[in-house]
């Protein structure tokens, strides 16, 4: 009788330490599984507001919390709903809701009731914070489900609400927060019937989700206006369009691929086809329709009429995410958009072009990789103010190249392994569509190594520009190339100069090439008025171009700066030169560059039998 009420003892402490062991586990499963939902919502979006670091929390569990746990904020309840509610399954037959669809499930609502009844995926595009809003007008969500309204948001977390929110009002007018989950009473997602296809609550969001066994264009198609798209990872052939495999021809698209370091979403040629992704205006969707050649400068078929016909914007507000384009001609393809954000977007052997806007303004090309392009891994063309930062491209003819384009600012690139690291041209082909290319800046990048053999195709006017240049200037305007460490290209490292004068040894000379006898592009064909400052250069010009196959003369130029340009006047009926045609130097300058002494070739210095000197900026 001892022995059993011994064991039965034994059993019991074990029972009551199982049971001990249970809760704590329980207890311990907000703080243990928030990691994984923060790290997921990083992964989706990025850096957590107010950090703009990837590696930084931000506002970290407050993101969704007042502080760790119960209770939350609308945000987090929302979120907390929506992981409960099979409407917000997207991926069908259901197997259970994941953050990520949760967080896509609730991007339309306006957890936090802020003034401006700004969205979610709003707030968080802007770096607000989606679940607070300012003042006392914040509701806090316990377990049990009964609301805490007019609560203060946690200090040191604003920006609270978009630029532009109105101020708050008193409690109760000026926020709710949460919505009671999405997809029920409370919310907007629900079981609302929308187009064919779209799975319950995505008409109302707006927010299709694609799969490596769907279509990409069917849901771009079926999509409206303003609709996010996002891709999950894996490869995709689209066969709809016989010249591009993607065709965006709608306002406010988001193409966002579910990316990440393991695999990434791939755009792959289904045979043939020309474009990777097209963001076109709706009539030019079938480029082979006008062109014969997708290679510049792009011949049209007989009786089709050269220029454009409406040279005006007419898309606007795209962006294309996390996106690679392997195999075409041209990776990412964009005509006439006004509001364009391609992030994170890789070009791997589009042999043509990698990510190209042409007609294009308001862009920003951020985050990118181009490489394998025989003709440049981004080109912007006859576009304006367009921003390209944080960008690598490599391995390609042109890393860069900017032609006929105004208000363009290279910044905080990497640029090696090209022919040239960055062209800034103006181009007679294309001069009709947009004449002049001034205030293309090149600040604050490394370009390096730019010694690739020029692949471009032989005979095309590239092909004649030998290998080993860091920025070529030819023919633009008001510009500045400044805060540069420019190193290791072995023919030049920045060189300027007149369209003609460089052109004049090969075929395409300024009054052999009958594209270039327009009168206006022979008036602009001059460099003039550009800064050179503050770069840092080493290691260049230690290889001349041989000769066979380039002119003898484009040895001299070999230097850290050539400067390429001469005098400028032209008979009547031309009008009379200005001041800067006249100058040899076309009031281009030099300043705070090191080293202080750098090889210096002047062209106008070499005929005048003068020391090469840089001119100075005064």
């Amino acid at each position: 009788m001892g022995s059993d009420n011994a064991a039965a003892r034994r059993e019991l402490k074990w029972l009551v330490f199982a049971m001990a062991l249970v809760t704590a586990l329980v207890q311990s499963t907000p703080a243990s599984a928030f990691p994984g939902t923060r790290d997921a919502w990083k992964d989706f979006y990025g850096p957590i507001p107010p950090s703009t670091d990837i590696n930084d929390n931000g506002a970290n569990c407050q993101l969704c919390h007042q502080s760790t746990g119960s209770p939350w904020n609308g945000y987090g309840w929302d979120i907390r709903q929506a992981l409960a509610n099979p409407d917000c399954d997207l991926n069908r037959p259901r197997n259970g809701v994941d953050s990520v669809e949760a967080f896509i499930c609730v991007e339309m609502l306006d957890s936090d009731g802020d003034p401006g009844a700004s969205s979610n995926v709003a707030e968080i595009d802007a770096s607000s914070q989606p679940g607070w809003t300012s003042g006392a007008n914040n509701t806090l969500w316990p377990s049990s489900g009964v609301p805490d309204p007019c609560n203060l948001p946690p200090e040191g977390l604003d920006p609270y609400d978009p630029p532009g929110t109105p101020p708050p009002g008193d409690c109760g007018t000026g926020g709710t927060g949460g919505t009671g989950g999405t997809g029920g009473t409370g919310g907007t997602g629900g079981s609302g019937m929308g187009p064919p296809g779209l799975p319950p609550g995505q008409a109302v969001r707006r927010t299709i989700v694609v799969r490596p066994d769907q279509s990409i264009q069917d849901a771009v198609d079926r999509a409206q206006e303003g609709a996010r798209i996002y891709v999950l990872a894996g490869e995709y052939e689209e066969r709809r369009n016989s010249s591009s495999g993607l065709n965006i021809t709608k306002n406010g698209i988001r193409l966002i691929g579910q990316s990440n370091s393991q695999k990434r979403v791939v755009i792959k040629n289904a045979g043939g086809q020309q474009n990777g992704v097209a963001v076109v205006p709706p009539m030019v969707t079938e480029c082979t329709s006008c062109h014969s050649s997708l290679e510049f400068p792009f011949p049209l078929l007989p009786g089709v009429e050269p220029g454009m016909p409406d040279p005006e914007p007419l898309l606007y507000d795209i962006v294309v995410k996390s996106i690679t384009i392997e195999g075409f001609r041209n990776g990412l393809f964009s005509e006439r958009v006004d509001g364009f954000v391609f992030d994170d977007v890789v070009s791997i052997d589009n042999e043509g072009y990698g990510i190209f806007p042409i007609l294009s303004r308001n862009g920003v090309i951020r985050n990118s990789y181009a490489r394998g392009s025989d003709d440049s891994g981004i080109w912007i063309e006859t576009s304006e103010n367009v921003i390209a930062h944080d960008n690598l491209v490599e391995g390609n003819v042109n890393g860069f190249e900017v032609s006929n384009s105004d208000d363009v600012l290279l910044t905080n690139n990497e640029m090696r392994g090209n022919t040239v690291g960055a062209a800034l041209l103006l181009l007679p082909d294309i001069f009709d569509d947009r004449p002049g290319a001034k205030r293309v800046d090149v600040i604050g990048n490394w370009i390096h190594d730019n010694n690739k053999d020029n692949t471009a195709r032989p005979g095309s006017i590239l092909s004649f520009i030998p290998r080993g240049i860091g920025v070529l200037n030819l023919g633009v305007d008001d510009s500045v190339v400044s805060n540069n460490l420019i190193e290791g290209n072995e023919y030049v490292g920045v060189d300027i100069a007149d369209y003609c004068v460089v052109v004049d040894p090969t075929p395409f000379g300024c009054f052999v090439d009958p594209d270039t006898l327009t009168p206006g592009f022979v008036l602009d064909q001059t460099a003039q008025n550009n800064r050179v400052e503050n770069n840092v250069l080493l290691d260049n010009a230690t290889q001349p171009p041989p000769s066979p196959p380039f002119p003898p003369e484009f040895q001299l130029f070999t230097s850290d700066f050539a400067l390429l340009t001469l005098p400028w006047e032209l008979p009547p009926p031309f009008p009379p030169p200005t001041p800067e045609d006249l100058d040899p130097y076309h009031n281009n300058c030099y300043v705070g560059n090191d080293p202080a002494d750098p090889v210096f070739f002047s062209l106008y210095n070499f005929f005048a039998g003068i020391p090469q000197v840089p001119p100075p900026c005064l």
